[in-house]
């Protein structure tokens, strides 16, 4: 059996995010693993593309990614707050909080940081059949074992 050392836990910072947390921290202490906080959000520039077709002057992708820069810098302090709140006495190896396709950051992030093993939280059912499942996507691809929390 594998050594789990470096665990990745992706925090949407949503209400699954505090029920996963305790698994987290549990594995964590009982594997002497560090864990990695990873936080995607999708590219601002996307939805310009996707939505506005005749994107308004000035700038409009300019706009969008000056916008981008200031939520990720929020989500960042969202972050560092659940840390704190969550996953007090844990070792924190690394906290990243980037933009894209969301499982394509977390499949990136797992080959760039040598990720061991990924606790990430599943959605509701209406969740799943509207965004499509983040969940689903890593643990099919993923080139490391994958534990999913089922969460209600």
């Amino acid at each position: 059996m594998e050594d789990f050392k470096r665990i990745l836990y992706p925090v949407a910072l949503t209400d699954i995010s505090p029920k996963v947390a305790p698994y987290v921290v549990t594995l964590a202490r009982q594997l002497d693993a560090q864990v990695h906080l990873l936080h995607v959000l999708r590219r601002f520039d996307w939805f310009v593309d996707t939505y506005v077709s005749d994107p308004p002057e000035p700038d409009f992708k300019r706009i969008a990614s000056d916008f981008e820069s200031h939520v990720l810098s929020q989500a960042q302090r969202k972050l560092d707050a659940f840390e704190k709140r969550h996953l007090s006495g844990t070792q924190i190896a690394g906290r990243a909080v980037v933009s894209g396709t969301h499982y394509k950051q977390i499949l990136n992030y797992v080959e760039s940081e040598g990720i061991d093993l990924i606790v990430m939280g599943t959605g509701s059912p209406i969740q799943k059949v509207m965004f499509g499942s983040v969940a689903e996507k890593v643990s099919r691809l993923a080139t490391v074992p994958v534990m999913l929390i089922k969460v209600a």
